[in-house]
């Protein structure tokens, strides 16, 4: 099943802040596979255009070191192996598959947001990483078969 407008609409909302938004999109989504493959989808965009050409290895702990800063006030919430991992596989590296999906999911939305805001999206650019990142998500979902 591709992503939904209503996928679409709720990560948009949790991008913008609009928590209420997001609480009103998810009790209306009727199926929550694509939404996964949106927020990696998303992450991976935002991830590329952020850290491409090239990067290192150091620039993504101290990428990593930063978000969790931000959210030092909840410790825990992000994982810096996982998160590390996942930006990492974001960016290209063959890296093996996290036995914590929660956590990578967690790490990953966590971590658009702070590339969203570093990238100095607007609405528009928003608009159009997102849509580049469903159609990534409609392949991806596509392919396995969902």
């Amino acid at each position: 099943m591709p992503v939904t407008d209503v996928q679409m609409e709720l990560l948009r909302a949790h991008i913008a802040g609009q928590e209420d938004a997001v609480g009103l999109a998810r009790d209306h989504m009727k199926s929550p596979e694509g939404l996964g493959a949106l927020v990696r989808a998303a992450f991976d965009v935002a991830a590329r255009r952020r850290f491409y050409p090239s990067w290192t290895s150091a620039q993504v702990i101290r990428f990593v070191g930063r978000v969790r800063a931000l959210f030092a006030e909840r410790p825990g919430l992000i994982d810096a192996p996982t998160a590390e991992r996942e930006l990492r596989r974001a960016l290209g590296e063959q890296m093996p598959a996290s036995g914590d999906i929660p956590a990578s999911a967690s790490a990953q939305l966590l971590m658009l947001d702070v590339l969203i805001a570093e990238l100095n999206l607007d609405d528009l650019g928003i608009g159009g990483l997102l849509i580049h990142a469903r159609e990534l998500a409609d392949q991806a979902l596509a392919a396995a078969g969902l």
